[in-house]
């Protein structure tokens, strides 16, 4: 018995946080100390997980040169492979010491450099800056990339689909201007910037991960296919300390996503990296990681570290100006992500992994994860039609369902921008908090154009329509193959039908959706949380077949919800009061779906007359 509570006394301290924070923490020199011409010492990982030194050379500070106050001290670094690579994407956060006194992190550096010659973030400002805990503010919300107002109820599904198309870049400072990639290439390589920060890419498909180099490219890092987290297990991994290669986790799992960069400080159990943003996104919960280095890719424009994650040591919860910053211990709940799959070939595949809880971030990270699932296991052109169901369960009781079908146009990446679109919408909502319980994706596979055109519509009768009466509506369709199909949808007159003539709408998504937008007239902003999952859980689906009975009647839209054949007494009293309500011209007494096996387009109305 004593030997046990001694063995778990040494599992206590092997897992306690300064078992990751090696040696006493270092005397900080303050930047009014620092001048031209002192030397010091830099450290950081070459390769492996061997902490190398460097030479520095202290050539100035900078006073103002990021805003105000914010200095930046300019130095001439040697040793490694410096000469040959200049400053490395990779070394952000490399801790440089004078006298043994820690003065801060490189940082910055200049493209097509001949010298290697960068920029040192002071200490204190990184210290001072992830300090604060202010939450995140709403400009940096999904939500401001949807278009002005917010989502449109009913919610357009071609625009829900397109959402992740547009960047997802915060409406305030975007980072990807500071690192000089708008400027031209000959004022780009004489402005100073912030290091690249290498984006190691595990399992996704080669498809995928070049449109991600693009994408992820333009937000200011470097976008690397590498080793997975697992890949790692039996590599040996030394205590987090100054100058280790350090990660921030975006993805892991049968996906791995992770960014890299380096420790600056170490006091206690807090940890500082980077020396600059990851994304200034304020209070963050991503997963902290050790880092393996494989080697240093030389490159005239910016060399980089190609590296792999290893194990998660804490949670970086600080995203600022200056720095990361974050705690060792136990890492952030992150969402999980489910894909089952049914191929073309008949094989069922199987895809687990999590993306970090973030509402900028969740959502393109499940569109690419997503994507890499449908688009590595078929083929990314061509004929091909995706049927693919969702469900995203949140906190509360509340769950988003999807259900629909793409064909022709790289189904895949629509079915990912559908089941990824979600998170955007309810991770931003100005309404309650949401925690995302899980993601499970359901999709299945045909190598052929599952498609077809409304071709006619018509009402099989005899003699005239009376109220009360159910009428088949024939519905000819026309596939791609140019064989006919027909449907038969009931339609049922409600008993108490007023005489008079009906308008009977056969359609699309496409159509039904604009008509009920036409009644719209504007945009809308759901009221609540509730109502936004019940917009969302009704879209409209391809494969679907709309019909509705509509009349000439008096109503109203109030706060996003139809209010049909209302009395003039009501119409009277809702046209005096808010603005936001919208009257209604016709009435929908009766509407149906029906489901079929193609992606429908096209629309037809019939004309209707009741007697009694």
């Amino acid at each position: 018995m004593e030997m046990f509570k001694r063995l778990m006394l040494l599992a206590l301290v092997a897992c306690s946080p300064a078992a990751f924070a090696a040696g006493p923490v270092p005397t900080i020199m303050p930047l009014s100390q620092i001048q031209p011409g002192q030397k010091g010492i830099g450290r950081t990982v070459f390769s492996g997980t061997r902490i190398e030194e460097f030479n520095v050379e202290i050539l100035g500070v900078l006073e103002n040169v990021l805003g105000p106050g914010d200095s930046m001290i300019l130095a001439r670094l040697e040793g490694g492979p410096l000469a040959n690579t200049g400053v490395i994407a990779g070394m952000s956060g490399s801790p440089v010491f004078i006298d043994g006194k820690l003065i801060g992190a490189v940082s910055y550096g200049f493209p097509f450099s001949k010298e290697t010659i960068g920029g040192i973030t002071p200490i204190d400002d990184m210290i001072s800056k992830t300090k604060t805990l202010a939450p995140r503010a709403a400009s940096t919300r999904f939500s401001a990339r949807l278009g002005p107002g917010g989502p449109k109820l009913p919610l357009d599904r071609a625009a829900f689909v397109a959402a992740l198309e547009r960047p997802l870049r915060p409406v305030a400072a975007d980072p990807a201007s500071l690192r000089g990639s708008s400027l031209p290439m000959g004022l780009a390589g004489a402005s100073l910037m912030p290091l690249s920060l290498p984006l190691t890419f595990s399992g996704f498909d080669p498809g995928v991960f070049e449109w991600a180099k693009g994408f992820f490219g333009g937000l200011g890092f470097t976008p690397v296919a590498g080793a997975s987290r697992g890949s790692m297990d039996a590599v040996p991994s030394p205590p987090l300390e100054p100058g280790s290669a350090v990660g921030v986790s975006l993805v892991d799992g049968d996906f791995d996503l992770s960014a890299t960069g380096t420790v600056t400080h170490i006091d206690g159990d807090r940890v500082y990296a980077f020396g600059h943003p990851f994304y200034n996104l304020g209070p963050t919960q991503f997963p902290m990681t050790k880092a393996y280095v494989y080697s240093v890719f030389p490159s005239l424009y910016s060399s980089f570290k190609i590296t792999a994650p290893m194990e998660p040591v804490g949670t970086v919860d600080q995203d600022r100006s200056a720095a990361i910053a974050g705690r060792l211990g136990m890492p952030p709940r992150m969402i999980p992500v489910e894909v089952l799959l049914a191929t073309s070939r008949g094989q069922a595949r199987n895809f687990h992994f999590r993306v970090v809880e973030d509402e900028l971030l969740s959502p393109v990270l499940a569109y690419v994860s997503v994507l890499s699932a449908l688009q590595g296991s078929e083929r990314a052109f061509g004929t091909s039609t995706i049927r693919v169901r969702a469900s995203l369960k949140l906190s509360g009781g509340r769950e988003v369902q999807l259900d629909d079908l793409f064909t022709e146009d790289q189904p895949a990446g629509q079915a990912a921008a559908l089941v990824a679109a979600p998170l955007g919408y309810v991770m931003s909502n100005d309404f309650e908090p949401v925690t995302v319980e899980s993601l499970k994706v359901i999709a299945s596979s045909l190598e052929s154009v599952q498609s077809a055109t409304i071709q006619r519509a018509w009402i099989e009768r005899s003699g005239p329509i009376r109220p009360g009466t159910t009428l088949p509506l024939r519905v000819a369709l026309r596939t791609h193959r140019g064989e006919t199909r027909t449907e038969t949808i009931p339609v049922a007159i409600p008993a108490n039908a007023p005489e008079g003539s009906y308008s009977l709408l056969v359609s699309d998504s496409n159509a039904i959706t604009n008509l009920e937008q036409r009644e719209m007239r504007q945009p809308f902003i759901p009221r609540d949380l509730d109502q936004l999952v019940r917009a969302i859980n009704s879209l409209r689906r391809n494969n679907h077949l709309y019909a509705r009975l509509m009349r000439a009647d008096e109503g109203a839209i109030v706060g996003g919800e139809y209010m049909q054949s209302l009395p003039p007494s009501v119409l009277s009293v809702l046209g005096s009061g808010e603005s936001g309500i919208v009257p209604l011209r016709t009435a929908a007494i009766w509407d149906a779906d029906v489901a079929t096996d193609y992606s429908l387009t096209g629309s037809r109305l019939i004309s209707l007359t009741v007697e009694r």
